[in-house]
Order: structure tokens, then C-alpha cells, then sequence
């Protein structure tokens, strides 16, 4: 059996302390780091406060993260650039024209609505149809979607 002595325990205890010390000194210093705000461009910060419908309208908000998705991964724009910014702009507008005032009013343009078959069958006699707005037409068209598959997923 092997006795240790006062100054053994002592030297082991201190050593111990220090390596709690250096160890809550890591913890702080990683909790200090997580606790630096990221860095918003102030563009961004201008931008979302000219669209007020930035984060309330969720359909639109969606479109926006996934538009500027394409944009900085398969167009190459500079988040930072004015022309990013402009094209966001257009794409929101051009997807979503009844949301803005510069849309033209029903009255103005009176399109049919076109109504579609149902995507699914069902064993119920009659048959049921989904009419899509010209707005809607127009977003599945620009996806690449065909009109009754979008018609399945409207509810």
C-alpha cells in the first residue's frame, strides 16, 4: 500500500485546481465566442424593411430565401451588389403580381380563370376541378410544373 505524503496531496490538488481553471477558462471563452452577434449587411437590414411582408407573409418570405438560393448558387451574385437586391425585387413581383399596388386591377384585366381536372381519381360520381388564378398559372409555368400536377397540391 502506498502512503502519500502532505506535500504529494497538496501538488496532486493543485493540479487538479489547475485543470478545472483551464478547463472553465475554455467553457468561458467558448461561450464568449457563441455570443458574438453574426455580422448583418446592412443592405439586407434596408431591404427587409422595405418589404413589409418580409417574415409576416410566408409564402412570399420562402420565395425569396429559395430565389436567393439560386441566386448566389447557380447565378453567381454578390449578396452584397445592388443588382442582387433588384433582382430579388423582380423575381417576388413577377411571382407574386397580386401583392403589389403596381398590379393590374381585376377590373382592368379580366383573364379566365383555368380550371383543371383533379390529379387524382376518386370513386364518387362528378368530377372535380381546381381553378388556378392567373397568378398561380404563371408561378407553375415558371417552375417548370404542369398545371394539374400544381392543381393536385392546392388546397
Amino acid at each position: 500500500m502506498r502512503v502519500r505524503t502532505a506535500k504529494q496531496q497538496q501538488a496532486a490538488q493543485g493540479s487538479q485546481q489547475q485543470q478545472q481553471q483551464q478547463y472553465q477558462q475554455q467553457q468561458y471563452q467558448q461561450q464568449q465566442q457563441q455570443q458574438v452577434p453574426a455580422r448583418v449587411d446592412p443592405r439586407a437590414t434596408t431591404w427587409a424593411g422595405k418589404n413589409a411582408w418580409f417574415g409576416e407573409d410566408d409564402a412570399m418570405t420562402f420565395a425569396a430565401f429559395g430565389i436567393h438560393k439560386t441566386l448566389i448558387e447557380e447565378e453567381g451574385f454578390d449578396t452584397e451588389s445592388t443588382e442582387y437586391y433588384d433582382e430579388i425585387d423582380k423575381r417576388i413581383k413577377s411571382a407574386f403580381p397580386h401583392k403589389f399596388n403596381d398590379a393590374p386591377s381585376f377590373t382592368e384585366s379580366r383573364r379566365p380563370q383555368q380550371a383543371v381536372a383533379s390529379a387524382t381519381r376518386s370513386g364518387s360520381a362528378g368530377r372535380k376541378t381546381v381553378k388556378l388564378s392567373p397568378s398561380e398559372v404563371a408561378i407553375a409555368k415558371k417552375l417548370g410544373v404542369p398545371l394539374d400536377q400544381y392543381a393536385k397540391y392546392k388546397r
